[in-house]
């Protein structure tokens, strides 16, 4: 409860900086934050605050991590936490993959499943007690809607907890509780409190969720008594997880990027356990100081979690666990949930013939959706802050990643430390995989540095890659080494491409290598940077220049060995600095539109003033990510067309 008065810089957050990107805006939004505090100096504390229902459930929270850490040992406690209020920060990141890859991620968000799970049990036990049905309803609701404030009070928390009050109120009055009615109502009230809920993937999965069970839970279940003579239990958590994954895997891959083909089956295995392991870790946290009692609950709650673990695990790592899917359209999914209404009702009719091929079509349709060709060559310089990312594609579809962002390297790191896996994970490969790309035809890296290399080696995980072309420099840093290692891992062939070394590709696109020379360049303000790949790209008439972090060193021995330079965009050196874009070197490229890939605040100062003053002094249209966001180049070849994500 203790106040902190602090200075700083307020912003909002920004809308997406790169094509395709989720809307951090949104996502913000349904934790209850709208903005950002940068730059911030404390001033000094301030006296304790009068006592808040957020302060004390805070504090609640707090308390109870620390009884689930003094009870049992990790990863079970951060499971714990994820299911009992969706804090998921501490589990390993490894781990927290296994679960998105198998399908099961959802357990670990205070959601539906959860308050469900506290309704059903707060009805088992009032139902016993000499008590009205209107009563037994009301206190049912209660808890669920207290149990939502203690989880954080979050929108899909408040979404599902309000769906279960109509369902409640429906069961008290002697209604059907699981009805369209209910779903609807709830639909209707989250959109009333918060009407730019509708714009989040979330929101939608909820629903789609609730009305697929509604939907084909009826024939799903039969179907499976009839198939197997398994438990009646076996047969509710089959039919609710099938039931679910028909309904939600549609938006599930337009939002993760992937389709679980097990996640079916790792749910049957991993849901029924859910309520078990929330009821006992409750019981830990209750009996925590009583240490027999909480030691032999734990005892008992870690084989079940240990199971989980495992379950989960063990769908994550089979063959074909998880398949990269470009997210299908928004037309491919209204068609796909009209499609399976339709079946539905033919089903019901006995329409098996038509309803099968309806179903075929829709998910052929999410799947391989027919794609509009575009006949022109593409390059976008990435936002990656301070840092290179360019990705270019050619008319026939193959694919070349000219660096991969992260983040300078100051002395030695590790895989925590490196900002490697975020920007490769969240930035570039999901940019590659919203494009259609599923395998690159090479990987060039300019030079070492880690705001150059950051993210290729979890690119190269995920999309592999033909060629991975390198200036060959030793370097010291993590995620240089990273790379190097993972290319090997994977065979992908190193190649060290020397002055007039050419790439060509079979619709005419080529790179042409203009650098680095041997010997390398010594004793340079920057000799990594100084010695790093410099590449023209050419289609018809159309070229662009690629610097690296290319110094006036670099500059001027490519001047001096007379090579034509003339380029209509240039990716400018070195993120703009004042040790690279000399006059000279400018003045033989003169470029006409000019590319700085660019950190907002940075600390280098750059774009340098003196490099703008250049750029424009010939005639340069500048574009900055830091200003414009990504930076989108068409051509067919003889003209082009730039874009930009932010407006100028």
């Amino acid at each position: 409860g203790t106040g902190v008065l602090v200075r700083g810089r307020v912003t909002p957050f920004d809308p997406p900086r790169n094509p395709g990107e989720p809307d951090q805006r949104i996502i913000e939004h349904e934790k209850g934050v709208d903005g950002s505090l940068a730059g911030a100096i404390v001033l000094r504390l301030l006296p304790q605050t009068r006592a808040s229902p957020q302060i004390f459930l805070a504090r609640l929270r707090a308390l109870a991590l620390e009884r689930l850490h003094k009870t049992i040992e990790e990863p079970y406690a951060s499971i714990l936490a994820g299911e009992l209020w969706g804090e998921k920060s501490a589990l390993p990141s490894t781990l927290r993959q296994e679960f998105q890859d198998s399908g099961t991620v959802h357990v670990l968000v205070t959601a539906g499943l959860h308050l469900g799970v506290v309704a059903w049990l707060t009805i088992l036990v009032v139902s016993r007690l000499p008590l009205p049905r209107v009563a037994a309803c009301g206190i049912a609701a209660t808890i669920v809607w207290s149990y939502a404030a203690f989880s954080g009070l979050h929108l899909p928390a408040m979404r599902a907890a309000t769906m279960i009050t109509f369902a409640l109120a429906a069961r008290a009055f002697g209604a059907k509780a699981l009805s369209w009615n209910a779903l609807g109502a709830g639909a209707i009230f989250a959109l009333l409190y918060d009407p730019q809920c509708i714009r989040s993937a979330s929101f939608a999965m909820s629903f789609s969720c609730v009305g697929s069970i509604f939907l084909t839970a009826p024939l799903i279940k039969p179907a499976l008594e009839r198939i197997a003579a398994l438990p009646a239990v076996m047969v509710e958590a089959l039919t609710l997880s099938v039931a679910t994954q028909i309904g939600i895997w549609p938006i599930s891959a337009a939002t993760f990027l992937l389709f679980a083909p097990y996640s079916v089956l790792a749910n049957v295995a991993v849901v029924p356990l859910v309520g078990a392991t929330m009821m006992l870790g409750a019981l830990q946290i209750v009996f925590a100081t009583v240490t027999p009692v909480s030691q032999a609950i734990a005892n008992l709650n870690g084989l079940l979690l240990q199971f989980i673990v495992s379950a989960v695990q063990g769908a994550a790592t089979l063959p074909f666990a998880h398949i990269i899917m470009t997210p299908p359209p928004l037309w491919a999914i209204i068609g796909y949930d009209g499609a399976l209404i339709a079946a539905v009702y033919l089903l019901r009719r006995r329409g098996r013939t038509v309803a099968s091929a309806l179903l075929i079509v829709a998910c052929f349709g999410v799947l391989w959706p027919p794609r509009a060709a575009d006949a022109r060559l593409k390059i976008t310089a990435l936002d990656v802050g301070q840092a290179d990312a360019l990705v270019v594609q050619t008319p026939a579809g193959h694919t070349v990643l000219i660096d991969a962002g992260g983040r300078l390297e100051r002395g030695p790191q590790t895989a925590s430390e490196s900002s490697a896996e975020r920007v490769g994970e969240t930035i570039v490969a999901p940019f590659l995989i919203r494009s259609g790309v599923h395998h690159l035809d090479a990987v060039v890296l300019s030079h070492p540095h880690g705001d150059h290399a950051g993210g290729i080696a979890p690119v190269i995980r995920l999309l592999h890659a033909d060629a991975f072309a390198d200036s060959g420099q030793r370097y010291g840093g993590y995620a240089y080494n990273d790379a190097l290692a993972v290319a090997r891992d994977q065979g992908v062939p190193m190649i060290r491409p020397r002055v007039g070394a050419v790439w060509r590709s079979d619709d005419g696109v080529s790179l042409t290598f203009l650098g680095p020379s041997l010997p390398f360049i010594t004793g340079s303000r920057n000799d990594i940077n100084n010695n790093s790949i410099v590449l023209v790209l050419q289609y018809k008439s159309f070229r662009m220049l690629f610097t690296g972090d290319a110094g006036a060193e670099a500059e001027q021995r490519i001047l001096d060995e007379g090579v034509d330079l003339h380029a209509d965009v240039l990716k400018v050196g070195h993120h703009g600095s004042a040790y690279s874009s000399t006059p000279a070197f400018i003045a033989a490229v003169h470029p006409r539109y000019a590319i700085i890939s660019v950190g907002r605040h940075n600390l280098f100062g750059h774009p340098a003033p003196q490099t703008l003053e250049t750029l424009q002094q010939f005639g340069a249209r500048i574009y900055r990510t830091d200003e414009n966001g990504a930076v989108i180049i068409r051509t067919d070849g003889r003209s082009e067309e730039l874009m930009t994500l932010l407006p100028d």
